[in-house]
């Protein structure tokens, strides 16, 4: 369980990715953000989109926070292409 990194290890194996520095995660809950900073991977966008506000996430590291899901596309190609 989070905050442990072993989900987003998982899903790494699942689709064949090795390294942690072309991973992105996208989570709306500090544990979302810590399983990721766990985790080692290049991005961590929390998204205000949840329950937890921007003082809940912006404790956590992260390397961006964003109002919704609707800006992940942009943020994405903009940050990590």
């Amino acid at each position: 369980g989070r905050p442990a990194p072993y989900l987003i290890f998982r899903a790494m194996e699942s689709t064949g990715i090795t390294d942690v520095r072309r991973v992105v995660n996208i989570g709306d809950t500090t544990l979302d953000l810590l399983s990721a900073v766990n985790a080692g991977v290049l991005g961590n966008v929390g998204v205000l989109t949840g329950t937890q506000t921007i003082l809940h996430l912006g404790k956590v590291q992260h390397t961006h926070i964003i109002p919704s899901v609707a800006e992940l596309p942009e943020l994405l190609e903009k940050h990590f292409t």
